[in-house]
């Protein structure tokens, strides 16, 4: 009986480890020309102001960096003092209704107001004073 199972057990490995012949990868070339024209065309500046900012580096720094993480910004700041943040974004992939969403949603402490874009123009939803995150949800719907 062991012959036979040693036997068998060889077969299986001999059979079991055969090579199988290596996947083809083919590569695409692609060519994507982006000027400084075109992104500078994007650039947009939003400024607002955060209420409920308590210190400056738990606060400011981290809506600061919670800003900055979004897809799209270039820079973003949050000066503690003034309570006024700057964001430069790409106005083509990410919206000021955007940042009010990122700022609320780091805290529901952090109230949004005096929305202003790069053209001066306020924004709508939350750039009214005492706006929350849940009263935005509920226009978007």
């Amino acid at each position: 009986m062991r012959p036979f199972i040693l036997s068998l057990t060889s077969l299986f490995i001999f059979f079991g480890c055969t090579q199988q012949p290596k996947p083809a990868i083919k590569e695409v070339n692609t060519h994507v020309e982006i000027t400084k024209d075109s992104i500078a065309s994007n650039l947009s500046e939003a400024s607002f102001s955060i209420s409920g900012m308590t210190c400056k580096m738990g606060c400011a720094k981290t809506i600061e960096k919670n800003l900055i993480k979004m897809e799209g910004v270039q820079q973003a700041s949050v000066d503690f003092e003034t309570s006024i943040a700057t964001v430069l974004y790409n106005s083509s992939v990410v919206q000021t209704d955007d940042f009010i969403q990122t700022v609320t949603n780091t805290s529901d402490a952090y109230k949004i107001s005096e929305m202003k874009n790069s053209s001066g123009k306020k924004s709508s939803c939350c750039a009214k004073e005492g706006c929350t995150k849940d009263q935005c949800s509920k226009k978007k719907s």
